[in-house]
């Protein structure tokens, strides 16, 4: 891969990855969550400083700062850790961007840009001083509530100083058309897709294969993509397949496993990204000793 495409490549994966923060675990919108559980010191309700976030396993994935001198905008920085750059050595990178709070409306909201892609969402920070931003994605409508599986971001420290050794990008005129925005976008919607299979096994004992009960409140009317859930019994199989040239396919597998609480009905997840673009919708997932592997052609990624 020549430097420059390579280059644009992975700041590209890297801007995918800011624009979609809030994404990294969406999940079933529920009802509005107990402002009794909020802290009230006002102190520890700021923004400002260093935050990090992790994946549902406690991995890090990335670090946020919030710049800024009044607590309801400036700027903020996104570092990912997980950024693939195997064809280019970025060194440590940021994505810049703009965020403003409304902390007078209940719930808190959030809008979070980065170029010409704004996130509208909504915040609070807890007892345990961990900021829960509801999941969205650019262009959709703003959260009501916070769903059952938020990003949460962890206070490290009230600095909000970019590293020496940090590169900042602040331009997004490279990638602003990129297809791995439009990736970004239709893996949140499968990760929301499943949490929701989730909530509905556990509540009904089956999976469901309405889009409409499983969408959350999302907009899945794409130009880029169509969405396709297959009720296999067991398992259900919740598809994004590409409507234009130069997309990804997404699959994600939820299955029913066995559990030691009979009054509890255990799923797993499995989500499953094509190794080259295609149009073609995925086949079904394979058996393996303990459950499921992805289809041939597509590669297990973070759920």
């Amino acid at each position: 891969m020549k430097p420059q495409i390579a280059k644009k490549t992975a700041v590209a994966e890297l801007f995918a990855k800011a624009i979609t923060t809030p994404c990294i675990a969406m999940g079933l919108l529920i009802g509005c969550n107990n402002t009794g559980d909020l802290i009230k010191d006002s102190n520890s309700q700021k923004l400002g400083g260093t935050w990090e976030f992790k994946n549902q396993n406690g991995v890090k994935t990335g670090t946020a700062i919030f710049e800024t001198q009044n607590d309801i905008d400036g700027n903020i920085y996104i570092l990912s850790n997980d950024v693939s750059s195997s064809d280019l050595s970025l060194g440590k990178t940021a994505i810049a961007g703009t965020f403003k709070a409304n902390f007078s409306q209940t719930p808190q909201q959030l809008d979070l840009t980065f170029g010409d892609l704004t996130t509208q969402t909504i915040y609070e920070i807890n007892n345990d001083g961990q900021l829960r931003i509801a999941n969205s994605v650019p262009d959709q409508p703003r959260p009501t509530a916070l769903d059952s599986h938020p990003q949460q971001l962890t206070k490290i420290s009230d600095s909000t100083t970019i590293p020496s050794d940090v590169k900042i990008l602040r331009s997004p005129d490279l990638i602003a058309t990129s297809a791995l925005i439009r990736e970004a976008e239709s893996k949140s919607s499968i990760r929301a897709i499943m949490r929701s299979q989730q909530q509905i096994f556990q509540a009904q004992g089956q999976f469901s294969a309405d889009i409409n009960q499983l969408k959350s409140g999302l907009s899945l009317n794409s130009e880029f993509y169509s969405y396709k859930v297959t009720n296999l019994g067991n398992l259900v199989q919740n598809s994004a397949v590409p409507l234009k040239d130069g997309l990804k396919a997404y699959t994600g597998i939820v299955y029913a496993i066995a559990s030691d609480d009979s009054n509890q009905k255990a799923t797993k997840l499995l989500l499953c990204e094509s190794n080259i673009p295609t149009k073609q919708i995925p086949t079904k997932p394979q058996n393996q000793d303990e459950g499921y592997k992805c289809p041939n052609a597509y590669t297990s990624i973070n759920p």
